[in-house]
């Protein structure tokens, strides 16, 4: 309870306080289970966010002291999709598109980083070249029959034939009788028919084989965890002081009206005074321990003033703009226990604000 007064009177006596920041909670539920008060706070972050950052110290709520007891974490899965296009290769025999079509498969599975689906073939994706060429020979063959000859005379046989745009040299003639005479007791050839063969052998380069390649398309997916749900119970505690629960009521009533009115009091005394106001770092929080008068011809801070209050070895003074004005330039001494720390300020015209660490001062007894 003396904890708690001291806070609520640095609160109020102090104009300026540095809070930690909280993410603020989606939904908070309070309840009595068998007679027992729960605080119920549910929180949606992002996966980054670890559960301690969330958990409150204790605080008060309707005459309850809420003290922190479970946190139950929940991971939020969500499907996330993306648009793939991968390539696949095969050998074939063939360049002919009717050929080669027949070898991709019209789907095929696709399975990495977590991302599953099906990808369907662009069939207008489809590109072939050859892996190699090789020299391949070919002949080239013509006939010219040359009837009615006298004499199987080759002077009577063209020495060349055009046969779809080439033009083929003489290779080979054969001559056959077609009629004869009996001359005597002999028959003889009266009349020939030459066969004139032509041809030429020429070379050209063919592939040795060829790739195709084809691009699938399709959209995939995969399940992952989008949001954590944190939800964190804090169990309650009667504050009761032994007294009857309208004297406790009264009580509360009249406290805080004293402790409004004195804060109230405090406040503008305080603001009405110049000097420097201390704050001591308590539970990751500033808070205003007072404040103290500057003489400005020996500039001193004494936080002995304040042994009840302190909690840590770090502290913070805001001068005012009068005081700070008076002392630039100029150094001021900072005393706690037996250990007393200098500060040159360095600004004018303007309040001034400086942190100090006494550490190792708290420590010696």
């Amino acid at each position: 309870m003396k904890r708690i007064i001291s806070v609520i009177l640095m609160s109020v006596l102090c104009a300026t306080t540095v809070f930690a920041s909280t993410s603020a909670p989606k939904d908070v539920e309070r309840q009595n289970i068998d007679g027992t008060e729960y605080i119920t706070k549910t929180f949606e972050t992002t996966t980054e966010t670890e559960s301690e950052s969330l958990i409150e110290t204790d605080f008060t709520d309707g005459g309850f002291l809420f003290s922190y007891e479970t946190v139950e974490k929940v991971e939020n899965e969500g499907t996330t999709t993306k648009a793939v296009t991968e390539s696949e290769i095969v050998e074939t025999q063939s360049d002919q598109l009717e050929d080669i079509i027949r070898l991709f498969p019209q789907t095929k599975p696709y399975d990495a980083d977590g991302f599953t689906g099906e990808l369907t073939l662009n069939a207008n994706s489809i590109t072939t070249e050859a892996i190699g060429y090789e020299t391949s020979y070919y002949t080239i063959t013509d006939t010219k029959e040359i009837p009615g000859l006298m004499y199987p005379d080759p002077s009577y046989v063209p020495q060349t034939s055009l046969k779809d745009g080439t033009t083929l040299p003489l290779t080979d003639i054969q001559f056959d009788v077609m009629a004869t005479s009996l001359s005597g007791d002999s028959l003889v050839p009266t009349e020939y028919k030459a066969v004139g063969t032509y041809s030429k052998t020429f070379s050209k380069q063919v592939p040795t084989g060829y790739t195709s390649t084809a691009i699938y398309e399709g959209e995939v997916s995969k399940n992952q965890v989008n949001t954590v749900t944190y939800i964190i119970t804090y169990v309650g505690t009667e504050m009761d002081d032994g007294l009857p629960s309208y004297l406790i009521a009264i009580s509360c009533v009249g406290g805080l009206l004293i402790l409004g009115g004195l804060g109230l009091l405090g406040f503008l005394y305080l603001k009405s005074k110049k000097g420097v106001d201390i704050y001591n770092l308590i539970d990751g929080e500033y808070f205003c321990l007072g404040k103290q008068s500057i003489d400005v011809k020996n500039p001193l801070v004494d936080l002995n003033e304040f042994e009840d209050l302190i909690q840590s070895h770090t502290f913070r003074f805001i001068l005012d703009k009068k005081v700070a004005k008076e002392l630039y330039g100029r150094n001021i001494s900072i005393t706690l226990k037996d250990m007393t720390v200098k500060h040159m300020v360095k600004k004018r015209n303007q309040e001034y604000e400086f942190e100090l660490d006494m550490g190792g001062v708290l420590d010696v007894e």
